[in-house]
């Protein structure tokens, strides 16, 4: 086993120690953990995979825990900004799960405040899988002067509460789209609940 290998390992479980015990009075934990999240992630990192980029600067918008992205990306990754406006989510997130990392910036607050425009403009990936959960991407105004790859999801979940911008297909997920976005996959997966649409492309600063 290689030392890089050892290093894993050990990450692994020290997450696993780290989750089992923050999840035995959080039951929102447990839930960013269930089948239909794996499922959807899988899904949106298969087609990251794909795309050209080498130790990027990645933003996730409205990152939850980061249950499941975080450590999938966080060895590949320069560093991963988690942008949340649940606090609640982010300090845990942040002092008892992913405390064996050191290339996560952990951030409570709006995406739209301004105060992270430059962030999330100079970013090489941007990441949005709630965006049922937000107003259109096209609202937000870094994305017009990125030139990162994005990687969102949405669904057509209308009948959760917390979901206040559902989509009927891809095509309606499209057009919430800034004008400068260029999508190079569409795909979609369903789960026990709906639909879930994954739009992977390129932003052209305007």
């Amino acid at each position: 086993m290689t030392k890089d290998t050892k290093v894993l390992k050990n990450i692994g479980i020290e997450l696993f120690k780290n989750v089992i015990n923050e999840s035995k009075n959080n039951s929102a934990l447990i839930d960013s953990y269930s089948f239909n999240q794996f499922k959807s992630k899988e899904n949106l990192l298969q087609h990251i995979e794909i795309l050209p980029l080498e130790k990027p600067n990645i933003v996730i918008l409205g990152s939850w825990f980061g249950s499941i992205l975080v450590p999938a990306l966080a060895n590949i990754a320069n560093h991963i900004f988690c942008i949340d406006i649940d606090d609640d989510v982010i300090r845990v997130a942040k002092r008892r799960l992913f405390t064996m990392y050191n290339n996560i910036t952990w951030c409570s607050g709006d995406v739209w405040d301004q105060k992270y425009y430059y962030i999330i403009e100079k970013a090489s990936l941007i990441i949005n899988t709630s965006c049922e959960h937000m107003a259109d991407m096209s609202s937000l105004p870094p994305l017009k002067t990125s030139n990162a790859y994005f990687a969102f999801q949405s669904n057509d979940m209308y009948n959760i509460k917390t979901h206040i911008n559902c989509v009927s297909s891809s095509n309606e997920f499209i057009k919430q789209l800034p004008s400068n976005a260029n999508v190079l996959i569409e795909d979609k997966i369903k789960d026990n609940r709906g639909t879930r649409f994954t739009l992977i492309g390129k932003l052209c600063a305007e």
